[in-house]
């Protein structure tokens, strides 16, 4: 009878560790598919601030060649003026854009981080379980050797 109650007792530990494995796994699937979405979000922010570094330098290049054209005559200057007020502007957004897109992008690493040390937590726990159900299992095995051995004399 208490081989009995053991094995059963047995029976739920391991029941009880499938279901944290799987708990385990779909968290695990959706930290992937969370750090995919990041990887593209990161990909997007990427190609936005590439695409700002070529815009920056297509302003800065448009610049110089207004101001060298232009220096001797104030209308042009004038205009070269309004082009730089301009992409000020447009370097002040980008700028703005970029800083918002890595506070993003350090935000979700920071989540990542702790949901991944979590995992972590939760990983040891289980291998802690596993060691424990392991030893209980030999100790049930020996039990049933011993068993078998009072039964067979």
């Amino acid at each position: 009878m208490n081989l009995t109650n053991e094995k059963d007792t047995l029976q739920r530990e391991l029941d009880g560790c499938r279901r944290e494995l799987k708990m385990f796994r779909k968290e695990l699937d959706s930290l992937v598919g969370q750090m995919t979405e990041m990887g593209t979000e990161v990909l997007d922010a990427k190609a936005k601030v590439s695409h700002y570094s070529r815009r920056l330098n297509e302003v800065e290049q448009e610049l110089g060649a207004t101001q060298e054209l232009n220096v001797n005559l104030q209308e042009q200057l004038h205009v070269a003026v309004e082009k730089q007020k301009q992409a000020q502007s447009s370097t002040a957004q980008a700028v703005k854009n970029m800083q918002s897109e890595l506070g993003k992008v350090i935000s979700d690493k920071t989540t990542i981080l702790s949901t991944l040390e979590e995992l972590e937590n939760r990983q040891d726990k289980c291998e802690g379980r596993v060691v424990e159900m392991m030893t209980n299992t030999q100790e049930y095995a020996h039990l049933l050797e011993e068993a078998q051995t009072t039964i067979q004399t």
